[in-house]
């Protein structure tokens, strides 16, 4: 978790439960990201939120 205010610009951040890698957030500028999850609850929360989005 994060502040709200936090911008990345080049960056990646990723999230763990316990000491498992479940999220990558690969930050390439303001208007495109690359999302990777273990769990498909993830993706599709971001789907409904972010309708626009496209699969790779």
């Amino acid at each position: 978790m994060t502040t709200p205010f936090l911008q990345l610009i080049d960056a990646e951040a990723r999230g763990f439960a316990e000491d498992k890698l479940v999220l990558v957030l690969t930050e390439f500028d303001s208007s495109l990201w690359d999302v990777r999850a273990v769990d498909e609850r993830i993706l599709s929360e971001l789907r409904y939120h972010y309708p626009d989005a496209e699969d790779l």
